[in-house]
């Protein structure tokens, strides 16, 4: 595989990413994001079977303390294996099709393990960002390099002004499909500084996820090639459970009980000295570790309020969800309250 070193230096300090450019109007943003999203998955190479390599550190919310771990992925057609290693703990997971097997605990690994795993594997959005969003696209400056990004808006019900980077946002070197950094509700950057060429596809080689201003995990291939499978490699072995459910989708009255610290928002005070309260609702990601990974705003009464629930809410942590006693995703709706009297 062959490399090319990029460098973009990204600094969020608020919800919203800096005030648009001029936007581009002679090209259209679904369509070039959608090819970028082809260019870029190396979870659709399946020309020929693949192994790839990465090594991994993680971080806890602040940027220290690394945890180093390796995950290893073999691919054919649509049968993969995949291993995560860290220290002594260590998860496989086969899948078969839409069936998923494995051995080991998930909660031994680091969330952001598997994250970034996805960052490399898929950097573009997911189906359930594209569905029914309305995608806008705009330059940016990131320090001296200028990007293309295109954000995948969704209507909100009494929302007017939605900044860029509030829904998930791809940020695209100009004049080219390689997409060099993610943005989503503010918070959450991922950054690919270098990129490699394999089977026809480009390669996010050197990823970083940011929290904030805070590297919380880095990863970089050091193997990917073609392969030859061995003929029981992706048969389930008996001390291998079949996967209970991805993401378990559970009402926002019930996983607020799991809330452990929770950042009560600003009240803005636009809002306030214009009299305007309400509820915000959010839909919401909660990962295996209680983090929440993304956000997305469903209906507002005001812009500001927005923002401010966005910011606040980002923050919260929770008790990990256990299915079956298995720590589990979260899909769910957070509503944040503004009234007029203070908090």
């Amino acid at each position: 595989m062959q490399l090319r070193k990029i460098t973009v230096r990204v600094a969020l300090l608020a919800v919203s990413i800096a005030s648009a450019g001029g936007l581009i109007a002679q090209q259209d943003p679904a369509t070039r994001l959608k090819d970028a999203t082809s260019l870029m998955a190396l979870g659709s190479v399946d020309q020929k079977p693949w192994h790839l390599k990465l090594d991994v550190t993680v971080f806890d919310d602040a940027g220290k303390n690394p945890v180093d771990g390796t995950i290893e992925v073999w691919k054919s057609g649509d049968e993969s294996r995949q291993v995560f290693t860290f220290g002594t703990s260590v998860l496989t997971r086969l899948q078969k099709g839409k069936d998923i097997y494995r051995e080991g605990t998930t909660d031994a690994v680091p969330y952001r393990a598997t994250e970034i795993l996805e960052q490399v594997l898929h950097p573009g959005p997911v189906v359930e960002d594209e569905l029914s969003s309305k995608p806008t696209m705009s330059e940016h400056k990131f320090g001296n390099v200028t990007l293309d990004c295109i954000m995948l808006g969704q209507p909100v019900r009494g929302m007017h002004t939605v900044p860029l980077g509030l829904y998930p946002t791809f940020c695209l070197t100009p004049g080219t499909d390689e997409i060099r950094s993610t943005h989503n509700f503010g918070s959450r950057t991922v950054v690919i500084n270098a990129i490699g060429n394999f089977l026809g596809h480009k390669v996010a080689a050197q990823v970083d996820v940011l929290s904030g201003t805070s590297t919380v995990a880095t990863a970089k291939i050091t193997g990917l090639a073609i392969y030859t499978p061995d003929p029981d490699q992706f048969v389930p072995t008996p001390e291998m459970q079949h996967n209970f459910a991805n993401v378990a989708r559970i009402s926002g009255g019930v996983i607020a009980g799991n809330i452990l610290t929770k950042a009560a928002p600003v009240y803005p005070e636009s809002a306030r000295s214009n009299h305007v309260g309400g509820t915000v609702v959010l839909h919401a990601l909660i990962g295996r570790d209680g983090h929440v990974y993304a956000l997305r705003p469903v209906s507002s009464p005001d812009d500001d309020l927005t923002i401010s629930a966005v910011a606040a809410v980002r923050q919260w942590t929770y008790k990990p969800y256990l299915l079956n006693g298995v720590p589990t995703e979260v899909d769910t709706t957070i509503m944040v309250n503004f009234n007029l009297s203070p908090f």
